[in-house]
């Protein structure tokens, strides 16, 4: 099985709220043999969409063509050493990293097994699902999200925000029962949640996402209880994720599996954290194939984690589902179970979408 052609495409996606579209970058890969694989890139913005398209062209691409599916590990370890030089984390990362997804989704489908069942089986079959909010710095905002949250019953929820008193608002109207993560975007300095510490440790959050800048002031900082911080979906290997889960700070790390490089170092950063002592809980702001494959990895934890849906919409569904998939606020998602990530996008869908 032999990779004949690697696309990007280009995705530009209406919203109805926030910012005016949805940008994605998707990745077609073909083999000789006509069998078809898609993955993921994450993106969101149009600057970071051309900068992927190029990436996947121009960088990843000629690494792959003309090359085996069965040897997509031994490729995605000779591309991380090929492009070190330019940083072992970023754009040739993310862009790698639908590359390699694109190859075990066609790797599941020439074994006909579901990507769960190729990384050694589903231990559930459905995931729970945590509301993940934008950023609004308007607790009127944040308050009218949080309500629809509530009423479509998801399991958990996360704000986008730094200021406290918003932060405070909205742990106040979920209720002290559900479980609650605040997600800084790094916009604190360590001064900052060491002097309002008593406010923080109130919340009672599941976990306090990148709370501060640099993160690395966290490496050897001692660290209150009753605060958990999670961090690394900037990271790019497994190793940089094992070195953060030994900080005293850290008790939840959370790959992504495009910034990380794709399934390959995913389930390498999955084997290498498994046996010291922190929560995994992998970052997922995506609606497509990445989506697909991190539900499937979720599947294979021995501990249940939650898949955070963001503020996506019914109509970017880009597979059909009765249920939303991914865009869509519930309780939980179902774990594919047909053959390599489950589904294909609609070409329809891809169509009308298309960038550009």
């Amino acid at each position: 099985m032999i990779v004949d052609r690697i696309e990007p495409i280009a995705l530009r996606v209406p919203k109805s709220t926030g910012a005016d579209a949805l940008r994605l970058v998707l990745c077609r890969v073909t083999t000789r043999s006509g069998l078809v694989g898609y993955g993921e890139c994450l993106c969101l913005r149009p600057a970071m969409q051309r900068s992927l398209v190029a990436a996947i062209e121009d960088a990843i691409a000629p690494l792959f063509l003309g090359k085996p599916v069965d040897q997509r590990e031994a490729l995605n370890k000779e591309a991380r050493l090929r492009l070190a030089a330019f940083g072992r984390s970023g754009t040739n990362l993310n862009a790698l990293a639908a590359v390699d997804m694109a190859l075990w989704d066609i790797a599941g489908k020439v074994a006909g097994r579901s990507l769960s069942a190729l990384l050694g089986g589903a231990q559930r079959g459905r995931v729970p699902v945590m509301a993940s909010l934008d950023r609004y710095n308007d607790a009127a905002k944040v308050a009218a999200r949080i309500d629809r949250a509530l009423d479509a019953k998801v399991a958990a929820v996360k704000v986008h925000e730094f200021d406290l008193a918003i932060i405070e608002a909205a742990r106040k109207q979920i209720g002290p029962s559900l479980p609650f993560v605040a997600d800084c975007n790094n916009a604190h300095a360590l001064a900052d949640v060491q002097r309002d510490l008593a406010r923080w440790q109130a919340l009672d959050l599941l976990w306090l996402e990148d709370p501060v800048w640099p993160p690395e002031a966290l490496l050897d900082t001692p660290w209150p209880s009753r605060i958990v911080v999670g961090l690394g979906a900037d990271l790019g290997s497994a190793e940089q994720l094992a070195a953060f889960a030994t900080a005293p700070a850290v008790g939840v790390v959370q790959p992504d599996i495009c910034m990380i490089g794709g399934i390959t170092e995913n389930r390498r950063a999955v084997a290498l954290l498994a046996p010291l002592g922190v929560s995994i809980a992998p970052h997922t702001p995506f609606i497509g194939p990445a989506a697909l494959a991190t539900l499937h990895f979720l599947a294979t934890m021995k501990e249940s984690a939650y898949f955070a849906v963001i503020e996506a919409e019914p109509a970017m569904d880009m597979y059909g589902l009765a249920n939303g998939g991914a865009t869509r606020w519930q309780p939980a998602l179902d774990v594919p179970t047909a053959p390599g990530l489950g589904f294909d996008p609609d070409p329809a869908w891809l169509k009308r979408y298309q960038a550009a």
